[in-house]
């Protein structure tokens, strides 16, 4: 698996772990937004299959996102939303991952959004965990809550770690960040 990728699942990890930490400072109300129809609407920006988790994870963004190619065009516009999708696969009666003709593990229900946006002015609310002018909130599909945006510290601050270089996002669309 990507590195960049596995840091950030890690930290999804250990928030859910923690149960969110409700005191540390974190914005009061979802200025993020549950990304109806992401699937249809948003460009796929880059896809992680993991056969030990038996999990596929695709990151998309709308167009202010996907409009950044290159890390030259950083930091992302304001309005920028990802969103990394965290999916079971497919099995058979065995229990085992079902790939299709070219290899790919086949998603099936969608676990998880992890969603961050970016505006001006925004993140200010994580006080010394803000990682820059993005906001974050976890999504069931349905459209509620995993992590609100008043336990959402933890998520900014794993985000520190992608560092101000990189508009504190760990990969986008960059596969080879260090390349680009």
């Amino acid at each position: 698996m990507n590195g960049k990728l596995l840091i950030l699942s890690s930290c999804v990890l250990a928030l859910a772990a923690s149960g969110a930490e409700t005191d540390s400072p974190a914005p009061s109300v979802d200025r993020v937004g549950f990304p109806k129809d992401y699937a249809k609407g948003y460009e796929v920006l880059r896809t992680v299959a993991r056969d030990e988790g038996a999990k596929v994870v695709t990151v998309y963004g709308n167009a202010p996102a996907a409009s950044v190619t290159n890390r030259t065009q950083l930091p992302y516009p304001n309005g920028s939303v990802l969103v990394m999708e965290t999916a079971s696969t497919v099995k058979n009666a065995e229990g085992k991952p079902v790939k299709d003709a070219g290899g790919a593990l086949q998603k099936d229900k969608v676990l998880g959004l992890h969603v961050m946006r970016r505006g001006k002015d925004f993140g200010a609310a994580y006080a010394t965990k803000r990682s820059g002018e993005w906001e974050f909130v976890e999504y069931r599909a349905d459209g509620s809550h995993i992590t609100p945006p008043q336990k959402s510290s933890s998520c900014a601050e794993c985000h520190i770690k992608a560092g101000a270089e990189k508009d504190f996002v760990y990969n986008g669309r960059f596969v080879a960040p260090d390349k680009k």
